[in-house]
């Protein structure tokens, strides 16, 4: 009896080992999505250190997408940006930002993003060229009816025969939904946020 005691308590502690390595394998070096948009205390406090000073473009955090633990932290934090030229309009970019185990921080790239041709290509990829308008008569919106399951914010709209509906959901997804006149939705296209990729993107 005890010898299969032992044996059976060796097994769960294998297990449990196997569990611990699969978790930090999961958590170190990848991107974690982060759970509804508002930001950290560590986060906006990262984000206002390492945007400090900035000329050019301000930079508004609306939502933070996913967190990268590194020796510190990486922060992705969506932004609604503005070019600071009188009747610039709003589009919007993905600020990254690196915090130190001290609670220095630094600016590590910066992602502008054209809600159009996402809607387009269904692939979530850096504006070339910068962009201060968003294509295709898309415009920035936080404010809107459509109801949809894990969204997380409204980010554009585009007015069409009826109207076309950006939002951000669960799992740093875009969806796209289009609105008909008697206010009937459909979704027309995804395009899932690869933080990653968007990391190691040339530009």
């Amino acid at each position: 009896m005890k010898k299969l005691f032992a044996v059976i308590l060796a097994v769960l502690m294998l297990l449990a080992l196997g569990a611990c390595g699969e978790k930090k394998e999961a958590a170190v070096g990848g991107w974690s999505a982060a759970e509804g948009a508002a930001l950290t205390e560590e986060a906006r406090a990262a984000f206002e250190k390492a945007t400090e000073g900035m000329v050019g473009v301000d930079y508004v955090p609306v939502a933070l997408l996913g967190t990268q633990l590194v020796a510190g932290t990486n922060y992705a934090v969506l932004c609604e940006a503005r070019a600071v030229v009188p009747d610039a309009q709003p589009y919007y970019a993905i600020v990254f930002v690196y915090r130190d185990l001290q609670g220095g921080a630094e600016l590590l790239k910066i992602v502008d993003l054209d809600l159009g041709a996402i809607a387009e290509s269904g692939k979530v990829e850096p504006a070339e060229p910068v962009q201060e308008l968003l294509s295709g008569g898309w415009s920035v919106d936080r404010e809107s009816s459509v109801e949809l399951e894990g969204a997380i914010l409204h980010l554009g709209g585009q007015v069409v025969a009826g109207m076309n509906h950006c939002v951000l959901c669960e799992g740093n997804e875009l969806v796209f939904v289009y609105e008909n006149l008697e206010g009937r939705t459909e979704v027309t296209a995804r395009a899932a946020i690869d933080l990653g990729a968007l990391m190691e993107a040339e530009g």
